[in-house]
């Protein structure tokens, strides 16, 4: 009864925090942009959860991450696990992969109780490059790219789609199981 009992107040929890408790800024950073070759916004360098929740961006980031459904049971497995690591995520907002992806990469971290502070973004043109460089010292050459890093160190990465699903490719990295991301024997 007792193991009942403490499993329904991590669920309860678990729901809790990820319906009531606001874990990104809802004023999104100031960004720059520019008009994209089939004269779309390009976001260009850091951006937060904010600046995907504007009316360009709302209607594929929403599609994507309603249409990701986590089961309860894999939430509970995985929640303790993603509660000190860090992420890095590199994206582009013109991107056809980044638009597929990176609804259900924010609906799984949002499982995870993923907090803005954990989490850094960047957006790269379309060149695959931003103002800072931050992509050369990540060596990213497709996007979307999340690295998941721990005590400073990269565990792993997802680059621009999953090998089995977001959900068994974040399941293999949080439970550091061998895992090699779509580009790794590139």
């Amino acid at each position: 009864m007792k193991q009942f009992a403490l499993s329904f107040i991590f669920i309860f929890f678990i729901q809790c925090s990820n319906t009531n408790t606001p874990r990104y800024s809802t004023t999104p950073m100031e960004v720059e942009t520019l008009i994209g070759e089939e004269g779309e916004t390009v976001i260009l360098g850091s951006l937060n959860r904010a600046n995907l929740n504007t009316e360009e961006f709302l209607f594929w980031f929403q599609l994507e991450y309603d249409r990701l459904e986590i089961p309860t049971a894999w939430t509970e497995a995985h929640f303790p696990l993603a509660e000190n690591l860090k992420f890095k995520l590199f994206l582009g907002t013109w991107c056809g992969d980044t638009q597929r992806e990176l609804g259900g990469i924010f609906k799984i971290l949002d499982a995870l109780g993923v907090q803005e502070s954990q989490l850094e973004m960047y957006a790269l043109s379309e060149l695959k490059d931003s103002p800072l460089g931050y992509e050369k010292e990540y060596d990213i050459l497709n996007i979307p790219t999340l690295i998941f890093f721990e005590n400073g160190k990269e565990l792993n990465r997802i680059v621009e789609f999953p090998v089995e699903s977001l959900l068994e490719d974040f399941s293999k990295i949080l439970k550091k199981e061998p895992y090699k991301d779509a580009y790794a024997d590139f």
